[in-house]
């Protein structure tokens, strides 16, 4: 064998042991991300919940083998789906919740209700502006009519309904991986309009409220009859219940990390009123 051919074939070995190097230390990266979701004990989030969200921290939630785990979030909402996906899985593998700061619209609607324990802290805001069955959300859903192409479709993310007052209907021309990935998790076709998109989530939600055994009233009634003028003010940011509502809704297991509870308006929401239930 000539010295140029001994070369070649230690360079062919050098290559072969480089891929092999290559795909174990692939292989052991993705062995060692599934051995951190199986350790994992804690999930926080801060600011808006969105499909990402869901996408980022459901391997955590549904994986994890710790026998303490939480949910520790600060948040003003967002996506409705994502808030639910997430308060799906929480319930689902017995994960507690704590509210550090504040935690409003979707958060309050489907987080907080889902943990196992269910934290406040001193002056943790949870605040309720509406929900699923919100008087005018179907009525906001019909007025995106159906397109027939491209060009007719908003080229803009559309949302309507008062913002940060009440719950909103969005809706925006193109559809993310993550929001595929979690409207599948929820079983929603992607061909849905509007309209559906509204059914599809009374009907999830129904039947999340349904497992944790919670009056489904609990983001709207605050809206109805005798609040109805003070939530069609558009004054308040939302409406916020004492313990004593929040049980008589079946919200139960809640503890107060430092023995009180005495929620305070946050800057993001410095106007709200509270609701008695019944």
């Amino acid at each position: 064998m000539t010295k140029i051919q001994l070369v070649k074939t230690y360079l062919k070995i050098l290559a072969a042991i480089v891929s092999v190097a290559v795909l174990w230390l692939g292989y052991s990266f993705v062995l060692f991300h599934r051995d951190e979701d199986l350790r994992c004990d804690t999930a926080t989030v801060t600011g808006k919940i969105s499909p990402e969200t869901f996408v980022k921290l459901r391997g955590c939630l549904a994986r994890s083998l710790e026998p303490k785990k939480t949910f520790v979030i600060t948040s003003e909402g967002g996506d409705n789906f994502a808030a639910l996906a997430l308060g799906i899985l929480i319930h689902r593998h017995n994960w507690d919740v704590e509210i550090v700061d504040y935690c409003a619209s979707a958060c309050a609607n489907f987080i907080f209700p889902a943990g196992k324990t269910k934290y406040l802290n001193r002056h943790s805001m949870l605040l309720f502006h509406g929900g699923p069955y919100q008087e005018n959300l179907l009525e906001m859903a019909k007025m995106f009519k159906p397109v027939e192409s491209m060009s007719e479709a908003p080229a803009e993310p559309v949302t309507l309904g008062q913002v940060d007052k009440e719950n909103t209907f969005s809706t925006t021309p193109t559809k993310s991986i993550a929001y595929k990935e979690l409207h599948k998790f929820l079983s929603i076709p992607d061909a849905s309009t509007p309209v559906d998109i509204v059914v599809a989530l009374r009907k999830a939600s129904d039947q999340f409220y349904q497992d944790l055994g919670i009056n489904p009233l609990l983001s709207t009634y605050g809206q109805l009859g005798a609040y109805e003028p003070t939530y069609r003010s558009y004054k308040y940011g939302g409406f916020i219940y004492g313990l004593d509502s929040l049980r008589r809704f079946g919200i139960g297991n809640i503890e107060l990390k430092e023995g009180e509870w005495h929620p305070v308006p946050h800057p993001a929401f410095p106007e709200v009123y509270e609701v008695t239930y019944p």
